[in-house]
């Protein structure tokens, strides 16, 4: 039963991680009032981070702040690639709009690397946490 509630707790991790990616793709051109961006960005570094932390320390293991940083990855992936259309959610280059271009850029590189510091504290968390009591 405990493996069996692990797993789909990765699982819900993993959704959560995916949904996040998906909405924060389609936000990088979206525009806040008086022509801001960013928001695509900003929910990139705090959501990953918040939700890394939250699975993992959750958790007790590594795997679970790697779930949603997964699940994030492969949404973004997905949507970065070409699909047979041409189409392509997050543009690589945009001439009429290169605020768009940056936004995207440094939501990918934001959210990558607020995964990383979560999988890193719970690995830290977790080693001294789970460490025998005799070991110093």
């Amino acid at each position: 039963m405990e493996l069996t509630l692990r797993i789909a707790t990765y699982v819900v991790l993993f959704g959560v991680g995916l949904l996040m990616g998906t909405v924060e793709a389609f936000l990088v051109p979206q525009r806040l009032a008086g022509g801001v961006e960013g928001l695509a960005a900003v929910i990139a570094v705090i959501g990953n981070l918040g939700v890394g932390l939250l699975g993992g320390l959750g958790t007790g293991r590594t795997a679970g702040a790697i779930a949603p940083a997964a699940g994030w990855f492969a949404a973004l992936a997905a949507v970065t690639v070409i699909a047979p259309g041409g189409d392509v959610v997050i543009p690589g280059a945009l001439p009429v709009d290169r605020g768009v271009v940056v936004v995207g850029v440094i939501t990918l590189l934001g959210g990558l690397l607020a995964s990383i510091v979560p999988i890193a504290l719970t690995g830290r968390f977790t080693t001294r946490v789970n460490r025998p009591k005799g070991d110093s």
